[in-house]
């Protein structure tokens, strides 16, 4: 989104420092570790944060240089209050992007930041309203990721007749987390395994983090399932060449989607792009399925049956090319609407406070 913009990236989760320091972000671990140990480096200018209160001489050691706006992209409140902090302490505008929904930002301090942001972004139309009610403001705007033009370039899959050298390719990109994927994603690895036995040549390929990194460790290690870790960025686009159907899980539990069906995830515009066909499984409710069904794409189920999802692999598998006409035909107008180029012209004109 920034690609074309000037900026400093501060980044507050240490999971992310090896991956932070190779691109030559800013770590603030925010919060810090509350434990009294840390009093002292914290009043020394070491660390950034303790038990909510923030350093100054820590600022002034690593964010010295003149900001002209401060724009958080945020899931938690500890991420917003500290933002909040650097634009009061800089004296520039705020600009709060809310990546996922959260409980948390509905309570009283929260709300107050957010009304009082100079701008807020929301990253579904189904958020914005969410925000509209709750903060009432009618002047939140809706961003999200950008496809590049190489997502559309990308050659067309091998095509059929499917075999042991040509194998039919789903695959699954992005972070597996059990609190939004568990009761979801189980059932793909229980259709593939039957579906299987009529198409042997179906694989399953798996790529990005687990969360706990032991999830599904009982069933990737299954024949024809492949779990690749995290996709390095230069291999991004050879990944999904390879792919002749997206799968995107959410969770039926309802617990699970009461606050994530706000969201979506974040490769979905290069998912739309690829032209291959996207396999939704989860509530109609969740901001991805919306996406899909606004713009006439995707196979969408919205019952959690694995017998359903078996006869949708079948389709899928047996009249491929059918397939992509009737669920992955994209359009111009969708293309333009998703590109990276249209969300960055947009970011730009968020940017301007003249």
């Amino acid at each position: 989104m920034f690609k074309e913009i000037e900026h400093d990236v501060v980044y507050t989760d240490a999971d992310f420092k090896h991956y932070g320091d190779t691109l030559g972000y800013l770590l603030a671990q925010v919060p810090y570790h509350p434990s009294g140990r840390f009093l002292l480096p914290f009043l020394a200018g070491k660390i950034p944060e303790w038990r909510g209160r923030y350093s100054s001489s820590w600022f002034n050691k690593h964010l010295s240089s003149k900001l002209s706006s401060v724009y958080a992209f945020v899931y938690s409140t500890e991420c917003i209050n500290y933002a909040h902090w650097i634009a009061k302490k800089c004296k520039v505008p705020l600009i709060v992007h809310l990546a996922d929904h959260s409980p948390e930002f509905e309570r009283s301090s929260s709300r107050e930041t957010l009304r009082g942001a100079s701008k807020l972004v929301c990253i579904t139309e189904e958020m914005k309203s969410l925000y509209e009610r709750t903060l009432g403001r009618k002047d939140i705007e809706v961003l999200h990721n950008g496809a590049e033009q190489a997502c559309s370039d990308i050659a067309a899959p091998l095509p059929e007749p499917f075999s042991a050298q040509n194998p039919f390719v789903l695959c699954f990109i992005g972070s597996l987390f059990s609190n939004l994927h568990g009761d979801c994603i189980e059932d793909f690895f229980e259709a593939v395994s039957e579906i299987r036995v009529k198409y042997p040549w179906i694989e399953f390929h798996l790529y990005g983090q687990r969360q706990p990194a032991d999830f599904l460790e009982d069933l990737i290690h299954s024949n024809g399932f492949t779990h690749h870790g995290v996709v390095p960025v230069n291999k991004k686009f050879d990944v999904m060449e390879k792919a002749h159907c997206f799968v995107i899980p959410s969770s039926f539990k309802a617990e699970k989607h009461l606050n994530y069906r706000y969201s979506f995830p974040t490769k979905l515009p290069e998912l739309i792009a690829s032209g291959r066909p996207i396999l939704s499984y989860g509530p109609q409710e969740t901001a991805t399925n919306r996406i899909l069904m606004s713009n006439n794409l995707g196979l969408r189920i919205h019952d959690r049956s694995v017998p359903k999802l078996v006869e949708s692999l079948d389709t899928l598998a047996s009249r491929y090319q059918e397939s992509v006409t009737k669920f992955a035909s994209v359009s111009p107008s969708i293309l333009e609407k998703f590109s990276a180029e249209s969300v960055r012209r947009k970011l730009r004109n968020l940017l301007s406070f003249n």
